[in-house]
């Protein structure tokens, strides 16, 4: 039989990925470990080198990765769960894992004391058994039990994760989908809500990007007011996307990390209530990111336009991308800020869609 190919490395390992992978001799993880949202690659790497065939699920998109919303695996002996910000989705994470996970398989939880392990580990009480600390180097911690033979309450496919909420669009009260774990929960937030209220003018044709769709708020809202024209959705986020599947028909939607993933080659208006987040530490990478890849992504005269905290000094990082840029309009918690593109591009507009 040939041996699995090799895992793809992406980057160094983080402190509790550096732990568990120094913890493997007191886990029996098993001739086919699966490795949820392990984003480095190198647990897998490490699993590799022990003669086990990892499979890997990955939420997230990211680093030549695809997200998946649900994870596909086959005869799975054992499973690494790494602690994500959100209680729910780990929760999520935790009935996905065991869902295809045999009884008796090993499930492992791990993270990093700043991201709330150490009050997490009950979590793993509901799909394993037996649950003790395996290590606590680093400022990091592993717990590990085996997969209990009945699980109350097991919710084994992303369907039995479904959340219907009511949201208030364009006057109108509609149905809501998400998901744990996708932003806002399934409720219009405020910031998203100041950004609907100074949208930039939609004239008719217009093509728009809701970069960082989450649940399809912001794309629905501009879809239902537009004459004609054409709206795609991009996050990032696989099991945001499926929502934002059912909530903003009638556009393209797309699972990618970045503009890169865009499906066209150039915009009228992108908006975006851009993450400021990677795991519990604040990063401004993605917006800063946004801001210098858009103007390459718009049509002359384009606009970006974005809602972020007020106390983001963000418009001197859109006065040295765009030809002009404004505060739009600002209240306590939350501004807007627009760059308009310069018109260095002399592609048509009728040719760059």
């Amino acid at each position: 039989m040939a041996s699995p190919p090799r895992p793809a490395v992406r980057g160094p390992a983080d402190a509790p990925t550096s732990v568990v992978m120094q913890a493997l001799d007191a886990v029996e993880a098993g001739a086919q470990p699966l490795i949820v949202d392990e984003s480095s690659g190198q647990l897998a790497a490490a699993l590799h080198a022990r003669g086990a065939g990892p499979q890997v699920w990955r939420r997230f998109a990211g680093q030549g990765d695809t997200g998946t919303p649900w994870p596909v695996a086959s005869d799975t002996t054992s499973a690494f769960v790494r602690l994500g910000k959100d209680r729910r989705a780990l929760t999520m994470a935790l009935h996905a894992a065991a869902s295809m996970v045999a009884p008796g398989g090993a499930i492992v939880l791990f993270g990093a004391n700043v991201e709330g392990v150490k009050s997490v580990g009950k979590a793993l009480d509901d799909v394993a058994e037996g649950v003790v600390t395996v290590d606590t180097r680093r400022h990091s911690r592993v717990f590990a039990g085996p997969r209990r033979t009945e699980i109350a309450g097991l919710r084994a496919s992303l369907d039995a994760w479904r959340e219907v909420n009511e949201v208030t669009l364009n006057g109108r009260a509609r149905p809501w989908v998400s998901y744990p774990g996708v932003f806002a929960g399934g409720v219009l937030d405020a910031g998203t809500a100041l950004l609907l209220d100074h949208l930039p003018p939609l004239r008719v044709g217009s093509v728009v990007l809701d970069m960082g769709c989450g649940s399809g708020i912001i794309g629905a809202a501009v879809r239902e007011r537009m004459k004609d024209g054409a709206v795609d959705l991009v996050d990032s986020d696989a099991v945001a996307i499926e929502a934002a599947r059912e909530n903003a028909p009638g556009t393209t939607i797309i699972c990618g990390d970045g503009l890169a993933a865009a499906p066209r080659t150039r915009y009228d208006i992108i908006l975006s209530n851009p993450p400021i987040h990677e795991g519990v530490e604040e990063s401004f990478a993605f917006l800063q990111r946004l801001i210098a890849d858009a103007p390459a992504r718009l049509q002359p005269d384009g606009v970006l336009h974005v809602v972020i905290q007020s106390r983001i000094r963000a418009l001197p990082w859109f006065e040295a991308a765009f030809k002009e840029a404004t505060i739009v309009a600002q209240d306590r918690r939350f501004q807007i800020i627009r760059g308009v593109a310069g018109s260095a591009v002399k592609a048509s507009r009728r040719g760059a869609r």
